[in-house]
């Protein structure tokens, strides 16, 4: 094998590994996004629907003192 050719056997060698290895990587994100898609829809079924909203606290102004000189 002439060394031109053990070069182009190493890149396409090279390529293809690392094609392969992204190509994993995409369908391991995937199937990830899809576990938790999945996860999320079922916990939003599980979820009480929502009740309503809490009343807002009432503010008291704080007592003011006033004296009379008499």
């Amino acid at each position: 094998m002439s060394s031109r050719n053990r070069t182009r056997t190493a890149l396409l060698t090279a390529l293809s590994i690392v094609l392969i290895v992204l190509a994993s990587s995409a369908v391991g994100i995937w199937f990830h996004r899809d576990e938790e898609s999945d996860r999320r829809a079922r916990v939003d079924q599980q979820r009480p629907s929502p009740t309503a909203p809490l009343p807002r606290p009432v503010r008291h102004r704080p007592a003011t003192v006033t004296t009379r000189l008499a």
